[in-house]
């Protein structure tokens, strides 16, 4: 599959409004209203009102591609998106920070003028604890690949030793032979052919913070000795081990020096550019970190490509709800239908970045302060070690949301926001209590055995 940016000539307007402007994505529509004092999401949202948000998109669709499919990349739509094209809905993705794929195969008119809708429901405030920006605020790509052809985020490699170096490489893919390459800059250094591969890695350079070495793996497709299609990723060969020990990259104790990172920059708002994402990074990795934690919702592809280049590690964060409200109108509402969606989405995506060390399915969730919790925390680490055995699965856990919400002292209010008249009850929380708590979060964050 070849990708295109799909960024350009977007025409954006609020539902119910006559004023529509040309827009290139990234865009944050959120941004660029008025602030309001009595706006509902105060200031955990800037005090910008929310809205309900369109943008739309006409385009020529050649003839040829008839005998071809074609799909279009959202990395992060927020939210509640709903996809149309030529006016019949094609898909969308509720969580606002999940990547989604949207399929035209059998929407598009083939040699004619095309158009492509976005709908954002960013109405209902407060729906989150920080400033989120709304809109189509991540790139956009159309994908265009023969019918047989490589699947989109098909190629899986894992490092399955370091010394000597090996890897797997794996390729989903419809109809044809699959052939790979792993290439050090210009020189391909390994070869085989096959769906699933071994290959040996001659004086491999180890990915690590300090030591950050990239290699490209080159998939083509064949059919009848011509190449049908065609794929490049970007690997580092590392191994991740972990015990009551601590954490091991490589072999080598490592400690993280970690920040936590909101989505939002700066003065662009949420909107994400390759650029802006990489800046970040360097200035956090130039000041001696060595770490990120995405808070907390899942981070920008182009912030996960700057620390790979970069040499940070990074905690790829799910969510900051589950299925108890934070805030009023926050993901909670569509958590419990479509959390193994996002899971699902996140490997697929981060799968060959060497600096996605470990995922987090949560930040200071309330829920696994009772059995129902344990159990969902359970199943969601089960689902993510099914998909991803080589890396650890965690949680950003806080004993007093925790110890609170078991005794029925909950610091947020059924309907989200925090519950002002619980405070006083918090005090007299004693240390028996923490204990059992803890106790039920380390059995549900169980990591299982050293992967790779």
């Amino acid at each position: 599959m070849k990708r295109q940016c799909f960024n350009d000539h977007w025409v954006f307007y609020k539902r119910d409004s006559d004023s529509k402007l040309k827009v290139t994505l990234p865009h944050d529509a959120q941004i660029i209203q008025e602030r309001d004092a009595s706006a509902p999401g105060g200031s955990a949202h800037a005090f910008f009102p929310g809205g309900y948000y369109i943008y739309e998109k006409s385009f020529d669709v050649p003839a040829g591609w008839q005998d071809k499919c074609i799909s279009f990349q959202f990395e992060g739509v927020y939210k509640d998106a709903k996809v149309f094209i030529n006016g019949k809905e094609a898909g969308g993705r509720p969580n606002g920070y999940t990547p989604f794929f949207v399929n035209g195969d059998d929407l598009l008119d083939y040699g004619a003028a095309n158009t492509i809708r976005v709908e954002v429901d960013n109405v209902d405030l407060p729906n989150s604890r920080w400033y989120t920006g709304a809109g189509i605020y991540r790139p956009v790509w159309l994908w265009i690949g023969a019918k047989s052809h490589i699947e989109m985020e098909g190629i899986q490699i894992s490092t399955l030793s370091i010394s000597p170096a090996r890897i797997k490489v794996k390729t989903a893919h419809v109809g044809g032979d699959v052939s790979v390459e792993i290439r050090e800059n210009d020189a391909i250094i390994a070869k085989g052919d096959g769906d699933q591969i071994e290959l040996d890695i001659p004086n491999a350079k180890l990915w690590s913070a300090e030591k950050p070495n990239l290699y490209t793996c080159h998939v083509t497709l064949s059919e009848n000795g011509a190449i049908v299609d065609e794929v490049s990723e970007t690997f580092g060969i590392r191994e991740i081990t972990w015990s009551n020990k601590g954490l091991f990259i490589n072999g080598q104790e490592t400690l993280l020096r970690g920040g936590c990172v909101h989505h939002d920059n700066g003065i662009l708002g949420a909107r994400s550019f390759a650029k802006s994402e990489e800046r970040r990074v360097r200035i956090m990795k130039e000041a001696g970190f060595n770490a990120i934690r995405s808070s907390h919702n899942l981070a920008s592809k182009g912030m996960i490509e700057a620390c790979d280049k970069y040499g940070v590690y990074i905690i790829d964060e799910t969510w900051d709800m589950w299925y108890s409200h934070k805030s009023k109108y926050d993901y909670a509402t569509d958590f419990v239908d479509n959390w193994r969606d996002d899971i699902r989405a996140m490997v697929s995506r981060d799968y060959n970045h060497p600096s996605v060390i470990m995922y987090s399915i949560g930040n200071e969730v309330a829920e696994p302060a009772t059995a129902k919790g344990v159990d969902l925390a359970k199943e969601m680490v089960a689902l993510l070690h099914s998909l991803d055995s080589t890396r650890a699965v965690t949680a950003g856990m806080n004993l007093m949301i925790l110890s609170r919400s078991a005794k029925g002292n909950a610091i947020y209010k059924e309907d989200g926001g925090r519950d002002e008249s619980s405070e006083k009850k918090a005090q007299g929380m004693n240390s028996t209590m923490f204990n059992i708590v803890a106790s039920m979060v380390g059995t549900s964050m169980n990591m299982g055995a050293n992967s790779k």
